[in-house]
């Protein structure tokens, strides 16, 4: 009796707020999981304000969005770059930003048509905690959080906890800190941040006893020059700079999605 397939872990990767660098992280993530030779598939669902076409210096011929409009299909639209698959999403357009019965169709479609190709699907979800977001959220068996040290961040994260949990009954979620200091500080920060949102959920949910939320660690990013290199140069940083603290963290971050995707189980 044959071993039945897994499918993708999937994994959303969410912020409370913009700027952060969800998308930077995102596009590295997934350039080096491919070197660890796991077949990632990205997902740019940030559908009003795609940007990782940007991030990948690439020029998409079509995107997600017109599969959902029937006038391509998701063969079509799907690339591949820096050794992963890439759905890109447009930018700018208000049928982006609403969730509709189209979207979420087109969405599940597009998933269920591609992901027993590959050993993870990334969501490059959209800041906040509109409705597409958490659309997305929804679909993943993963929400990783990425924040900053600034207060505001934490704030908006702690926000978006609140909303996820109410919303879809989530309890675990994976944390990565960018920006989190110099290196080689920079991974005492991230627990530092970690712990003190953990702290923070453990005194304002009532469940907490009987039914914990739980932060866990999956990576910190240093502060590094090299970042901002990188970006205008539409390049990743395994590219640019292969031996710079970012890249190294990130390479770390990566390590740590592979070996969840290894000791997954099959749903």
């Amino acid at each position: 009796m044959g071993s039945e397939r897994k499918r993708a872990r999937r994994y959303a990767l969410l912020s409370g707020k913009g700027g952060v660098g969800k998308s930077i992280i995102t596009a590295n993530l997934a350039a080096t999981l491919s070197t660890f030779g796991r077949r990632i598939l990205v997902i740019d669902a940030d559908l009003g304000l795609a940007s990782l076409d940007v991030i990948l210096g690439i020029t998409p011929v079509s995107t997600i969005q017109e599969s959902f409009r029937g006038e391509q299909s998701i063969e079509q639209v799907l690339q591949s770059t820096r050794g992963f698959d890439f759905v890109p999403a447009a930018s700018g357009l208000p049928e982006g930003t609403v969730l509709t019965e189209r979207l979420t169709a087109g969405v599940e479609s597009a998933i269920a048509a591609l992901e027993e190709r590959y050993d993870a699907i990334l969501f490059d979800a959209g800041a906040g905690i509109g409705d597409v977001v958490m659309f997305f959220a929804g679909l993943a068996d993963e929400i990783m959080l990425v924040v900053t040290p600034e207060p505001t961040c934490l704030m908006d994260t702690y926000a978006t906890i609140k909303v996820l949990y109410h919303t879809h009954g989530t309890r675990d979620f994976l944390l990565v800190v960018n920006q989190s200091g110099p290196s080689p500080a920079s991974a005492d920060a991230g627990e530092r941040i970690a712990a003190h949102l953990q702290e923070v959920i453990s005194s304002h949910f009532e469940s907490q006893e009987t039914d914990p939320v739980r932060i866990r660690l999956a990576g910190s990013i240093p502060v590094d020059t090299a970042v901002k290199h990188s970006v205008m140069r539409r390049r990743l940083l395994g590219e640019t700079n292969p031996d710079a603290p970012a890249t190294r963290a990130l390479t770390r971050l990566a390590a740590f999605i592979d070996a969840a995707i290894r000791n997954r189980k099959t749903p």
